[in-house]
């Protein structure tokens, strides 16, 4: 299942006017590139959810 999560990405750059504008699908993408990492936090979190 995909869904949008919060991750510690905090900063994003970008050139011109629309650069910083994510689709889903982007979103998606930088979950996928982070999906390790995520799952990490998430392991780590878990005991306080």
């Amino acid at each position: 299942m995909d869904s949008i999560v919060e991750t510690h990405i905090h900063e994003y750059h970008g050139e011109k006017r629309g650069d910083l504008l994510y689709t889903k699908e982007m979103l998606l993408a930088v979950g996928d590139r982070y999906e390790e990492q995520i799952a990490n936090a998430r392991a780590a979190d878990a005991k306080y959810r």
